[in-house]
C-alpha cells in the first residue's frame, strides 16, 4: 500500500506523529521561555497578567498559522515534484 492510499484511508496522520523536538537546544529554549514567562507574571496585577497571557496566546496563534502555511507550501511543492516525475 502506498502513502497516498494510506493517507486516503486515514492511516497517515502527520499531525499526530509530529510531537515535540528531542533536540536539547530546543528543550533549553523551552525552559528559558517558561522561566521568562513566569518572571513576567510574578508581582503583576491581575490586569497585567491578563495582558501577558493574551500576548502569549496571540503569538501562539500567529505561530501556528505560519507553521500551517509552511506545511501547505511544502506539501504542494512535494506533490508538484511527484507529478513532474510522471510527466518526464
Amino acid at each position: 500500500m502506498g502513502i497516498l492510499e494510506e493517507f486516503f484511508l486515514g492511516e497517515v496522520r502527520p499531525w499526530e506523529q509530529f510531537g515535540c523536538s528531542d533536540d536539547p537546544v530546543y528543550k533549553m529554549y523551552s525552559r528559558k521561555i517558561e522561566q521568562l514567562e513566569h518572571s513576567l507574571m510574578v508581582g503583576r496585577s491581575k490586569k497585567e497578567q491578563k495582558v501577558c497571557q493574551e500576548l502569549k496566546h496571540l503569538r501562539t496563534v500567529q505561530s501556528n498559522m505560519e507553521v500551517q502555511r509552511m506545511f501547505m507550501y511544502a506539501f504542494r511543492m512535494g506533490a508538484t515534484f511527484a507529478l513532474d516525475l510522471f510527466v518526464e
